[in-house]
């Protein structure tokens, strides 16, 4: 065979091959790029501050649960109308879709701002019923008020529009992300869609 011939198919073999290895290779997004799915990354990650709260089980939930994997994290309640139920439904959406492709999902978790009703059992039956693999995070109020200063969410007790409900909880309505090292990285804002979290969730753990 020509030298000239062998050539052209060197470089024909290492285009096909690079066609196809880039095929197989994750995207790569950059923090701007991550912005069309709802995303808001910090300059730099945020430690978070020491703490040791309770899961739903009755287990210590403290900074080792953070540890190993990304976490999708939301503060909400269990008896919340709206944005709670939503929010938890599309991460257990997002989460199935993740192992339906044979991947390892986030860990979910639902950090009640409202401990006062939200027993542990109820809290664990709330957070199962979007995923079995979810966790629910309890404590005493000033303790997950510290909890939540670490992601700068919020929330206070509101009066109900309905009196016999007594009250509700007004509360921050991102989803906090944190990354295998147990930091704060970023937030998902509003509103949530489970392919967009599934997606960003392949791109943040592919970096």
């Amino acid at each position: 065979m020509k030298p000239a011939v062998v050539v052209v198919l060197v470089l024909v073999g290492l285009a096909v091959g690079g066609v196809a290895i880039a095929l197989f290779l994750p995207p790569t997004y950059s923090d701007e790029e991550l912005g069309a799915f709802g995303y808001s990354a910090y300059p730099e990650p945020r430690e978070v501050e020491p703490f040791e709260l309770v899961d739903a089980a009755g287990g210590v939930f403290g900074p080792e649960r953070l540890r190993d994997r990304w976490s999708l994290m939301f503060f909400g309640f269990a008896n919340c109308p709206d944005i709670c139920p939503i929010t938890m439904s599309v991460l257990g959406d997002a989460a199935k879709t993740l192992a339906q492709r044979g991947e390892t999902p986030f860990q979910g978790i639902l950090v009640t701002v409202d401990p006062e009703r939200d027993t542990p059992p109820e809290l664990a039956a709330y957070v199962q019923t979007f995923s079995e693999e979810f966790v629910g995070v309890t404590g005493t109020v000033a303790d997950i008020k510290a909890f939540a200063r670490s992601f700068h969410a919020g929330f206070s007790k509101a009066p109900a529009k309905d009196p016999t409900l007594g009250y509700t909880v007004d509360h921050t309505g991102r989803i906090a992300v944190v990354d295998p090292e147990g930091r704060h990285v970023g937030n998902i804002r509003s509103p949530f869609d489970a392919t967009r979290i599934a997606t960003l969730y392949r791109a943040l753990a592919d970096r």
